[in-house]
């Protein structure tokens, strides 16, 4: 069995690593995709290709 004071540093130090992450949180506002005025997204022009980026964080 652990001694009480112990016990009580365990959980300030826990705390504390809490109260640090909470800050270091970054919140980024997200907007919600407008839908296309059309059932139907429109055609692609011929010769015309769409490619992906794919981006490393």
């Amino acid at each position: 069995m652990l001694d009480p004071w112990i016990i009580e540093e365990i959980l300030r130090r826990e705390e504390e690593q809490r109260r640090r992450d909470q800050e270091r949180r970054i919140e980024v506002p997200l907007e919600t995709p407008r839908p296309y005025p059309q059932a139907n997204p429109p055609p692609q022009p011929p010769g015309e290709e769409r490619g992906v980026a794919i981006i490393d964080i």
